[in-house]
């Protein structure tokens, strides 16, 4: 009796495994980001919601969408971005949200531009890092706060790539202190240059830092 009574209890337990299985099959932990045509490939979790293309790029270049320069700069820069803001929007990439932002960038330099690449452009090549930069930013207006370098990493990877990695903190006047995780890759021959930000609080990126770290090691590039 106490056989044929425990059968329906294994019977049960096997659905419910099967069950627990099926929905972690269908609910992928990632969303894998790619550009196969140059070669730059990163992850975030899958929670996060991509940014719409045309609204990224009307707030980073705000030229007329129809313009001759705004259809130059697509032919030059792909640009894609996520955000785990539960109301997700392209100006959280500078610090309005507390949630972590991602903006990943390709971008082909012109041949006037190659000579000029080195690893502190790389730094410096959204917001101003270096001493230098930052006195530049200074003069010309920019208000950034509170700066603090965390880390500043020379990238060697070789196969045609070499870069950086710095991490660092800003604070806007009147809000929050934000910390910045950027990647840059210029290719041996300075024709491109991969860029990847991740910005989160700063309090946010030290709760989260093994995930936004994950996120940043993903980041790959291969030279075309």
């Amino acid at each position: 009796m106490a056989t044929i009574s425990s059968r329906p209890s294994r019977v049960a337990f096997l659905l419910v495994g099967l069950v627990m299985v099926l929905a972690s099959c269908g609910s992928p932990e990632f969303t894998y980001v790619q550009n196969s045509g140059e070669h730059t490939y990163f992850k975030v979790p899958a929670e996060w919601t991509e940014i719409d293309r045309a609204a990224l790029d009307g707030m980073l270049a705000p030229e007329d969408p129809d313009s001759v320069a705004a259809q130059v700069r697509k032919q030059l820069i792909w640009s894609v971005a996520y955000d785990a803001d539960p109301e997700p929007s392209p100006t959280h990439l500078f610090g309005a949200s507390t949630k972590p932002f991602v903006y990943a960038s390709v971008r082909k330099l012109a041949e006037s531009e190659r000579g000029a690449v080195s690893f502190n452009t790389l730094r410096n090549f959204v917001l101003p890092v270096t001493p230098e930069a930052r006195q530049s930013a200074k003069d010309a207006g920019l208000v950034l706060q509170d700066f603090e370098l965390i880390r500043d990493e020379v990238l060697t990877p070789g196969k045609g790539i070499h870069g950086v990695r710095a991490v660092f903190n800003y604070r806007h006047p009147g809000g929050s202190l934000q910390t910045f995780d950027q990647t840059a890759y210029v290719t041996d021959d300075a024709s491109r240059v991969y860029f990847l930000l991740l910005r989160c609080s700063a309090r946010c990126y030290r709760e989260r830092g093994s995930e936004l770290d994950m996120v940043a090691r993903s980041f790959t590039v291969r030279s075309p």
